[in-house]
């Protein structure tokens, strides 16, 4: 009799533990997909970001939370933390530094991370498991290089000025090496009459373009890692009395502030960075790395796993009405 019951304790055992094993492997699938978003701070861009990513998770039927780490990388750890405590299965993350990426994937334990705003090294993504999902910066500054080197293609030396975002940012390192090496690659004499980083602001822009045209050097364009910052230029030579068709204004984004600015024949160029398609991109990611799926079949997945890169698109006079 005991050998009898002993092999049914058995029997029930194996069930319960075959059991818990398919509920712990089919988690997301039976509790839906909880992404929570750790975003570098509030404000305008990142909660618009916010706002997007979670209508998109909505259509895909996936919880959504968000937290704002306001530029504080102990925040944002702290943030991450509470969020796999409350039951996230999956992270879309805007790292407060590209330096913290270690410490931000220790915080999420064993939940995937699909990284966004900000790019990690290389080293730190994997394979359907750490992925980076946005445009190709270095694009971005080609794109602007060869619309100067178009304008300016009877020329041997040009005078460029260069407003730059946050030091060490992803989109700051990569538009304006590719601005820089593409322009070099031309063969011209090219003069960095000014290059500092304004941070994304257009004041801070307006400030130095103000302190360069008091030096009275000669300036042919001004390129801006962004488009506020490019606007901001943009008012400084206008205060300044400078024929803005003299001057290339160029920026990135092709945000609101930009279109206009085109339109009204003040900023020359810009270059879309398609936000809407990267954040439904960003939450289909998010959803296969929680399922434990691959990444594999999403438009713009690299190869190696790791990457999803959604390419941009030149915006200038010609075409900027399709995007107003």
């Amino acid at each position: 009799m005991k050998k009898k019951l002993g092999a049914v304790f058995l029997s029930m055992a194996m069930v319960v533990s075959l059991l818990s094993g398919c509920q712990k492997k089919n988690a997301a699938d039976s509790d839906g997909v909880k992404i929570y978003y750790a975003a570098i701070e509030s404000g305008d861009y990142y909660e618009g970001w916010a706002s997007q990513l979670q209508e998109q998770a909505k259509k895909q039927g996936s919880e959504f939370d968000v937290g704002y780490a306001e530029n504080s990388v102990e925040t944002q750890d702290a943030q991450v933390k509470s969020a796999v405590s409350d039951g996230c299965n999956v992270f879309l993350c805007g790292l407060v530094s590209a330096d913290i990426a270690t410490e931000i994937k220790a915080a999420a334990a064993d939940v995937p991370i699909v990284f966004i705003n900000q790019a990690p090294d290389d080293g730190q993504l994997e394979k359907d498991r750490y992925v980076y999902v946005a445009s190709d910066e270095y694009m971005a500054g080609q794109y602007q290089a060869e619309y100067i080197l178009e304008k300016f293609g009877s020329k041997d030396e040009i005078n460029v000025a260069i407003l730059k975002g946050p030091k060490g940012a992803s989109g700051t390192v990569g538009r304006t090496n590719g601005l820089k090496q593409t322009l070099k690659a031309s063969g011209k004499k090219i003069n960095y009459v000014f290059e500092d980083n304004a941070d994304w602001s257009a004041d801070k822009a307006k400030e130095m373009m103000d302190m360069l045209l008091k030096t009275g050097r000669t300036v042919d364009c001004v390129a801006a890692n962004n488009d506020d910052m490019a606007s901001g230029a943009v008012t400084a030579f206008e205060e300044a009395g400078v024929d803005l068709d003299s001057v290339l204004f160029l920026g990135v984004d092709a945000s609101e502030v930009g279109r206009q600015s085109i339109a009204d024949g003040k900023m020359d160029f810009t270059v879309y960075q398609p936000m809407s398609a990267q954040i439904t991109a960003a939450v289909l990611a998010a959803q296969r790395l929680a399922e434990g799926k691959s990444i594999g079949d999403i438009e713009g997945a690299a190869k190696d796993g790791k990457y999803i890169l959604i390419p941009f698109e030149k915006v200038d006079a010609s075409n900027v009405a399709q995007y107003m």
